[in-house]
């Protein structure tokens, strides 16, 4: 069954105008709702959007100025007065090479995606975040989505259940 996207909010952060234009329309091909989609040139940009409006969805572009997506998402994530630290983030990049993608990851991506970008692929990622949502994780170092993916089995102590011993 096809997701209801006419009353999401998303916003669109890239300095290209014609990758705003572009996720635009593919956004109005899977039925959101043209007045809840927002723009902005870059993550400070955004930052001043999302403080007058709420925001469901945000897809953002890695390589802008003067805050990339990462220091933007980085931002949203562990600012003492942001937003929304749990607002799912998408980010957009031309650069698929794995250490791009743990950089995005690390820094509290939900998902990643690649260019270019197709209405599929806009749409699977879109379904990642609405259906299979991963809890967040809060650490000295990090605040985001849990990274891991996969619940494989682990042969070793369960170190979360126990008490630290000072010596």
């Amino acid at each position: 069954m096809a997701l209801d996207l006419s009353r999401l909010r998303i916003l669109v952060v890239d300095d290209n105008d014609f990758m705003r234009r572009l996720l635009r329309e593919l956004l109005w091909a899977l039925d959101c709702h043209p007045d809840n989609i927002l723009f902005a040139a870059n993550g400070r940009d955004a930052l001043e959007t999302m403080q007058d409006r709420s925001i469901d969805l945000i897809f953002c572009d890695i390589n802008m100025r003067p805050m990339n997506g990462k220091q933007f998402t980085r931002h949203v994530r562990t600012a003492p007065k942001s937003p929304d630290p749990f607002v799912p983030i998408i980010i957009c990049t031309g650069h698929a090479e794995i250490e791009h993608i743990r950089d995005a990851r690390d820094c509290g991506a939900n998902e990643i995606l690649s260019k270019p970008v197709t209405v599929a692929n806009v749409y699977e990622r879109i379904r990642a975040v609405v259906e299979r949502p991963r809890p967040f994780v809060r650490t000295e170092t990090y605040h985001g989505p849990d990274r891991r993916r996969q619940n494989l089995p682990f042969n070793g102590p369960d170190r979360r259940d126990s008490i630290p011993v000072i010596v």
